[in-house]
């Protein structure tokens, strides 16, 4: 198998929530300090609803005759399947906030994943944008956040970096995107969720005083 092949399979961006979160959890000390006695239940929660029920639901697609394969070439085949796994995260945070609210942070770490792939979504009506370097790019980003409210996160971004390098020349090495959509998916997921991160809390009172002001207007 071409190498090519094997890095896309081991960087696909169903396995990035749960590498970020684990990565987050255990070299975030603030995290460490919080989350100490909740790190299963969040892994069980990351793994099923970003993993394991977004990956079953892409193999009956498969078995319905849907998409021709798992690896949805045309971005035709990508939207129900991207529709799908938006639902079940939304429902996957319904159980992930209820642990994630001691720590905003980890909250907009999730949330992030959710509203870029509903960008995804939307884009990949109209232009087959790279899935897997939007969520190494995303990855990358929630490092990169990281860091800046944290610190000591530089090794894992440089290490994201690297490896977003190695997965660019592995798609485009396997002809499955062009140079545009490769920089487009990592650009976007990067600067994304580095932003949304990192103002994580001024988004939320920004939509609190709005939400407020329309109820006194009411």
């Amino acid at each position: 198998m071409k190498i090519s092949k094997v890095l896309s399979y081991v960087l696909h961006p169903i396995f990035m929530p749960i590498i970020v979160i684990y990565i987050s959890l255990n070299y975030v000390e603030y995290f460490q300090i919080i989350f100490s006695n909740y790190t299963r239940p969040l892994y069980i929660i990351i793994t099923v609803f970003t993993m394991l029920l977004p990956l079953i639901s892409s193999v009956l697609f498969l078995q319905f005759k849907k998409v021709e394969s798992l690896e949805m070439k045309t971005k035709e085949e990508r939207n129900r399947p991207i529709f799908i796994s938006i639902i079940i995260m939304i429902i996957g945070y319904s159980f992930f906030k209820n642990i994630s609210q001691l720590s905003p942070y980890l909250t907009s770490i999730y949330l992030s994943s959710v509203f870029i792939l509903i960008i995804a979504f939307l884009i990949t009506k109209k232009w087959k944008i790279s899935l897997h370097m939007l969520g190494i790019g995303g990855s990358t980003g929630s490092f990169i956040a990281l860091n800046y409210i944290f610190g000591g996160m530089y090794f894992w971004v440089i290490l994201f970096l690297f490896l977003s390098g190695l997965l660019a020349f592995a798609r485009l090495d396997q002809k499955a995107h062009n140079t545009s959509q490769v920089y487009a998916g990592f650009l976007l997921g990067c600067i994304f969720q580095t932003l949304f991160i990192v103002n994580y809390n001024s988004i939320i009172s920004t939509i609190s005083i709005f939400l407020s002001s329309m109820d006194s207007l009411l």
